[in-house]
């Protein structure tokens, strides 16, 4: 589902601050046999057609690097933590734990805790203490990804991925949400592509959303540790876990035919 290389050429595009002096937008032309419209047209996504052809979606996505929006960007910056804070229910439901990504296990309760005592109250700095966590806990398994790729199982719960100290961006992502709710921040799984055309790579990938008051939900990555997302990764799905994106195996999310028009 994914690979080393994928996290050095995400880490690489993210090295350089952007200096557009207006948000650059790039257009997808898609064709897949499985995809959420409500996951691809959300921010910073904007869903601009799409056509039904037998079994096939064919859509028109365009996006941009959130980062770039410097006056959202500032919302999610100064946003301060409040541990108990009240959400409404469509919101609310992303704190609930589900079987792939229960917090009861002790060591992501210590974990929470730890992270919490260390008394700062900026929304950023307890999910990149998080971030950090999950990228070191686990380690990648390249043989889980091939079996993930060819649709011959699915993602692990949180209490296997803690015993097994491996996995995959999928695994990285459970273990992160699990932590994220645990909490009392509102975090969600995010499915996509990832299409870099220049650098000969395009593959699958999960990763997690946090939600912020008065910005909406924020794209982080468990498995290479960083925060804002390039537009070369497309979402496609987003749910509670893997299950509620309902996706039932990887090959059947996979894109049939992807294009940039702009």
């Amino acid at each position: 589902m994914n690979n080393v290389k994928l996290g050095v050429l995400l880490l690489l595009i993210l090295c350089f601050e952007p200096v557009f002096s207006q948000v650059s937008t790039i257009t997808y032309e898609i064709t897949a046999r499985n995809l959420s419209l409500e996951a691809v047209d959300s921010y910073p996504q904007k869903l601009i057609s799409h056509q039904k052809e037998d079994s096939l979606h064919r859509i028109i996505v365009r996006t941009f690097a959130a980062y770039e929006d410097t006056v959202k960007r500032k919302i999610v910056v100064n946003d301060r933590y409040i541990k108990h804070k009240a959400y409404p229910q469509n919101i609310k439901k992303y704190l609930e734990p589900t079987l792939l990504t229960n917090y009861s296990h002790p060591e992501i309760q210590n974990i929470a805790d730890s992270i919490l005592n260390m008394n700062d109250s900026l929304t950023t700095e307890i999910i990149k203490r998080a971030l950090k966590y999950s990228s070191k806990r686990i380690a990648f398994d390249a043989n889980l990804a091939k079996e993930l790729d060819k649709g011959t199982c699915t993602t692990l719960a949180v209490e296997t991925i803690l015993e097994r100290g491996k996995g995959t961006c999928s695994e990285y992502t459970n273990l992160f949400i699990a932590l994220m709710r645990r909490i009392g921040i509102p975090c969600r799984m995010a499915v996509g592509y990832i299409y870099m055309p220049e650098q000969d790579f395009q593959g699958s990938h999960a990763w997690a959303e946090c939600y912020i008051d008065n910005y909406g939900w924020i794209a982080v990555d468990p498995q290479n540790g960083f925060m804002w997302f390039p537009p070369v990764a497309i979402k496609l799905f987003h749910g509670k876990d893997f299950i509620d994106c309902n996706i039932n195996t990887l090959p059947d999310m996979y894109p049939v035919g992807i294009k940039i028009l702009e």
